[in-house]
């Protein structure tokens, strides 16, 4: 046999008793390798949490707000205003505790936001001839509806 065959059938297959004897087992191996592979996970759910952070704390103060009820926002009313062909509504707003709200109709798709002590009004002008709703969110926590009736 030549020289080269011989020394290529020593060195292939299962280690021999002089690779075992300077340590070379392969116990380790294994757990090496699910530590690699949990490190990869760990890095990969990081990356996801951090992208999708945002939007799952979004999601959660969806869920909360309505649990804590309407939060600092004491009462909301709407009411038509002025006579003839007006398409006014005044909105009315009682808070708990100084804060900025939001005024949202439902019927024009107007917004606005203000400050609000105690209470304030805020009337949205052009509504339409339509029933309607109103939401105002407070920045303090909570939000409250309130509906207008159709234009007579």
């Amino acid at each position: 046999m030549p020289i080269w065959t011989a020394c290529n059938r020593r060195t292939m297959g299962s280690p021999s008793s002089q690779d075992k004897s300077l340590g070379r087992s392969e116990n380790g191996q294994g757990l090496v390798e699910y530590a690699l592979i949990l490190v990869l996970v760990a890095i990969v759910v990081i990356f996801i949490l951090a992208l999708l952070g945002p939007a799952v704390g979004n999601v959660f103060s969806n869920i909360m707000i309505p649990l804590r009820g309407s939060g600092v926002i004491a009462s909301v009313s709407a009411q038509r205003a002025g006579v003839g062909h007006s398409n006014d509504v005044v909105v009315s707003i009682s808070v708990s505790t100084n804060t900025s709200v939001t005024v949202s109709d439902s019927q024009s798709g107007q917004s606005f936001t203000m400050s609000c002590n105690g209470s304030c009004s805020v009337t949205i002008f052009g509504v339409g001839h339509s029933a309607g709703t109103v939401t105002v969110t407070a920045a303090a926590g909570g939000h409250m509806t309130a509906t207008y009736p159709v234009k007579l």
